[in-house]
């Protein structure tokens, strides 16, 4: 009976696409199910079915729209058989994560009937004491003892006990599985109550882990006893998962299983003193690990944006068979997971998984074949205030299939509302004379939104920009002819253009190598010409006003122009007059003259540490830093600020056209010596200084 059922569902699967599999898929899951609980849990000859009944429940579950009465169901499901494969079968880790965030959202679920809360919760609770006891038996006992031993996560101690003693107090239990379950519990409880005795100095026995340990073993090889000799009753019907709960549980498989070499646990009597502790009642699953898989899952190592990217193109080759119903189920967990701190990127990452499910399905009876757009845009709409904030490039993805899913229903006016949260933005930028922000993309061009109107646009083919151009990201641009200025984000955009720039000789400070080895002679007798009235720091021809020490220049932070001259540590702190350094934190609590205005800042041509030194100095008060995106040698470096600071004075030159007054001098053939630096630091006529990974490596941080 069921090979022929097996047989008409595996036909039925080959003539469908998209939500239509759905229920052959679920119908084709519980033959899989069973026949893996009949060949028995842990054995090898089981596996082939295990895996099977995993990749038609996956596909089946991308299929599942939130809000679906059905998919906390199959996210339980789920979830209890990747954590079987990865607990009875020594599966890739990957399954253990994927399988908690399953777990937990089956768990957040209204309407999850009795028995399905009841075995993601015994799943889940194993997920967490198998990763303890793993940890545990890990351990080198005398770096342990010695204090220096890495320690087990007790979180996941704390939440395997809280599900054990949920499921515990339910009384759903056989008297075997209460058995197993109280073994798991008091095993928690060991690990917990012996790691926190060793913290408190209270010393260590490991007598009550060993009888924990002995006893779980004996409960496994019993349980495991009874599933080999092909007592384990067969599943209940997923698709009847209403009537579930009233299905006795005697009738419903639970396994209690540590690997394919049992090692689990049990004392017999629980630890005395633990009951008092507060525990939390959930241990948050790490959405880094969620989003790390994704990300292997879509790109590989690679850009998941380019790669998502690729798949959106209306030219693309149809995605790897399961690869979107795999988005869209790790999208949903780490949204799910990480909750009220979902990103703009995650939230947009779950609204692609969700449209390219959609965009060739056609209707069964499952749903309406645009549901899928209409999820996406809701995603996507969830995403819209926080996207003008994003660092992490999902900008120019998120307009993409805003242009699609508007090409779908072009009542929806998706593009219209990503606009209106970035109008506060482009009207900020307009007031500053910027023509447009712009977001470099993988390929190659660039997304652009235009300040004259506020809406979105592709760059030109040719990639010439507008004149006045601030690029969010901290990638070059080779562009002669524009001025270009960096920001992290369109609302740091937005918020540094209501700064005002304080003149740069109003009060420049020069901090000329305070600590030795960054003597740079003739730049700063150029700048003590340039700059009369600046405050000199250091160890300067013509005496200075201080050592510069990291106080010193602290205290300077209200400065018009900071020029840096002095080495960068590889963690981005400046190395001054001292012993000690200035580090990133002392920056950013510096409060410089006003909300409102603030000055420049020259760094050190290093390049290591200058962008977390500009976002430092931007976030103090100051408009705008001119870093470096590499090293330059000393001679070119010298020969550059010379230029800058030529521009910046004699040129009455904002920051970010004087950067670009770099550029060009170096482009010229017709290059000359800046005047007042004397002696030069080398040849100006030849070909070296034609370089263009010259040309690009002063950058501007600011508008």
């Amino acid at each position: 009976m069921h090979e022929d059922t097996e047989k008409e569902l595996r036909a039925r699967l080959t003539r469908l696409t998209g939500a239509a599999r759905t229920r052959p898929l679920l119908e084709l899951f519980q033959i899989l199910a069973d026949r893996y609980w009949r060949a028995g849990p842990g054995r090898p000859a089981a596996l082939p079915a295990l895996d099977e009944a995993i990749d038609c429940l996956a596909e089946a579950y991308g299929h599942l729209r939130p809000g679906d009465p059905m998919r906390a169901q199959a996210a339980g499901h789920l979830g209890w058989f990747l954590g079987t494969r990865q607990i009875a079968h020594g599966g890739p880790e990957s399954d253990r994560p994927r399988a908690i965030g399953l777990l937990e959202e089956a768990l957040a679920a209204t309407n999850l009937p009795p028995m399905f809360t009841f075995i993601a919760r015994l799943t889940l609770g194993q997920l967490h004491l198998t990763s303890v006891v793993r940890g545990f038996q890990s351990l080198d006992m005398s770096t342990l003892l010695a204090g220096t031993g890495h320690r087990p996560d007790l979180t996941e101690a704390d939440r395997a006990i809280d599900c054990f003693q949920q499921v515990l107090a339910g009384h759903l239990l056989s008297t075997e599985m209460a058995e197993g379950t109280q073994a798991m519990l008091t095993c928690a409880e060991t690990v917990r109550d012996l790691f926190v005795g060793l913290d408190a100095g209270t010393g260590i026995d490991f007598e009550p882990m060993m009888r924990a340990m002995a006893t779980l073993q004996e409960v496994q090889r019993r349980t495991a006893d009874g599933v080999n000799a092909g007592t384990m009753p067969r599943l209940p019907n997923l698709l009847g998962g209403r009537s579930t709960a009233t299905v006795d549980t005697l009738d419903f498989p639970v396994t209690v299983l540590h690997g394919p070499e049992p090692v689990l646990l049990h004392g017999p009597e629980p630890v005395p003193g633990a009951g008092d502790r507060v525990r939390p009642s959930a241990a948050p699953v790490d959405p880094a690990a969620l989003r790390r898989a994704l990300r292997e899952r879509v790109a590989g190592g690679g850009d998941p944006h380019a790669a998502l990217a690729a798949l959106l193109r209306p030219d693309a080759p149809p995605p790897p068979a399961g690869l979107v119903d795999d988005l869209v189920g790790l999208a949903t967990s780490v949204t799910h997971a990480a909750g009220a701190t979902a990103t703009a990127a995650d939230r947009i990452v779950l609204a692609v998984a969700l449209y390219l499910r959609g965009r060739d399905d056609a209707d069964d009876g499952w749903g309406d074949a645009d549901d899928d757009a209409g999820a996406a845009a809701v995603a996507l709409s969830a995403a819209a205030d926080a996207l003008p904030a994003d660092p992490s490039g999902a900008v120019p993805l998120a307009v993409d299939l805003a242009r699609l899913l508007d090409g779908r229903n072009p009542e929806g006016r998706v593009c219209d509302a990503l606009h209106d949260r970035f109008a506060p933005v482009a009207q900020a930028l307009r007031g500053v004379r910027v023509q447009a922000l712009a977001w470099p993309r993988p390929d190659g061009t660039r997304l652009l939104l235009h300040t004259d109107d506020g809406r979105f646009r592709d760059g030109r083919p040719d990639g010439a920009l507008p004149p006045r151009v601030v690029v969010v990201g901290t990638e070059p641009l080779p562009d002669d002819d524009a001025v270009i200025s960096h920001v992290t984000s369109a609302r740091q955009a937005g918020e540094l253009a209501g700064r005002v720039p304080l003149r740069v000789t109003e009060a420049p400070v020069l901090v000329v190598d305070p600590r030795g080895g960054h003597d740079e002679a003739s730049l700063v007798r150029l700048c003590r010409r340039l700059y009369p009235r600046a405050v000199v720091l250091g160890r300067a021809d013509g005496g200075s006003d201080g050592p510069g020490t990291p106080e010193e220049v602290r205290r300077r932070l209200d400065a018009s122009m900071l020029h840096l001259t002095c080495g960068v540590s590889a963690t981005g702190t400046l190395e001054l007059a001292g012993s000690t350094d200035l580090d990133i934190a002392a920056i950013t609590g510096r409060t410089t003259r006003t909300a409102t205005e603030g000055g420049l800042v020259v760094l050190p041509p290093t390049g290591s540490g200058s962008g977390p030194l500009a976002e430092a100095f931007l976030a103090a008060g100051f408009t705008g830093v001119v870093g470096w995106a590499r090293p330059v040698p000393r001679p070119v470096a010298t020969l550059m600020l010379a230029v800058l600071h030529t521009g910046l004075v004699r040129g009455g030159l904002r920051p970010a056209a004087a950067v670009r007054s770099v550029r060009r001098w170096l482009a010229s053939p017709d290059r000359r010596t800046p005047a007042g630096l004397a002696p030069a630091p080398m040849d100006v006529t030849g070909p070296a200084l034609a370089d263009p990974g010259y040309r690009s490596a002063m950058v501007y941080h600011g508008i």
